[in-house]
């Protein structure tokens, strides 16, 4: 009858139809899923968010919302690392955690990444990882093996993304922003020039958050990066003793900027 009448109409009311089944269905999947969401200006969004120049308006997560730990670090690097840097985590970024129990942030990537996530869950301190995808199309795959570690340890996954968004190459750039702002600072443990690790430590500094450096050898290419940050003025970082003296000094100067400019719940004013 409709049909006849106002065929305009009858076309829009189909296609509401079909976007509230949609969102209905998604709505259920992300309940079936145990996703969880928190806003733009919520109690629970990360504070450090809102000095970003483009702040996520919706993060999705699994497990618990371990940024609001301000006691993190963020650690990127090669994907490809030396056996070196391997060690130097093994040992220093060990020892490190054990002493200071940090919250651990990084993006879920083979190497440096993933040693981070590991060296946490060892030592017993939350981690979490920070994807260039959906939830539900999380990359790297072999991701999956960790869910349950991560969220038994406090942790969780994290994205901006919608739920089945796929991993894509510029997503990758846009999710290090995120990598950068939810640390007190970002350690860089070994980075070619044009990396995606320099271009997260070239975030961290436009937030004004401090950048740490494992330093290389000058003639090894991949830690050509690092050199060039420490040359810039980033902090050299040689062990577990100066992580620590380091970390326990940003923290300290954050509470005080925090009290005596942005106020004691962190936002800016």
């Amino acid at each position: 009858m409709l049909n006849e009448f106002v065929p305009e109409l009858s076309v829009v009311l189909e296609a509401s139809h079909q976007l509230l089944d949609s969102v209905a269905e998604q709505i259920l999947r992300y309940k079936l899923e145990s996703v969880q969401f928190v806003v733009y200006g919520e109690e629970h969004y990360p504070s450090q968010c809102y000095l970003m120049a483009d702040p996520p308006l919706v993060l999705s997560y699994w497990g618990s919302p371990a940024w609001l730990m301000e006691r993190s670090l963020s650690v990127v690097g090669s994907r490809e690392p030396s056996s070196e840097s391997l060690r130097w985590m093994e040992k220093e970024l060990s020892s490190f955690c054990e002493s200071t129990q940090p919250l651990i942030v990084s993006g879920g990537a083979r190497g440096i990444d993933q040693k981070a996530h590991g060296v946490a869950l060892r030592k017993s301190c939350p981690t979490v990882v920070v994807l260039p995808s959906g939830l539900g199309e999380m990359y790297p795959d072999s991701l999956k093996e960790w869910i349950r570690p991560i969220l038994d340890g406090g942790g969780c996954f994290l994205s901006e993304y919608d739920f089945s968004q796929k991993m894509q190459r510029h997503l990758f750039h846009h999710r290090n922003r995120l990598i950068a702002a939810l640390g007190a600072a970002t350690l860089l443990v070994e980075a070619k020039r044009r990396s995606g690790t320099l271009i997260t430590a070239q975030q961290a500094v436009q937030l004004g958050r401090p950048v740490w450096v494992v330093p290389g050898h000058p003639q090894d290419p991949h830690f050509a990066g690092c050199l060039d940050l420490l040359s810039e003025g980033a902090t050299l970082i040689r062990d577990a003793q100066d992580l620590s003296m380091f970390f326990h000094s940003e923290l300290t100067e954050s509470k005080v900027t925090a009290v005596g400019v942005g106020g004691p719940d962190g936002m800016p004013h």
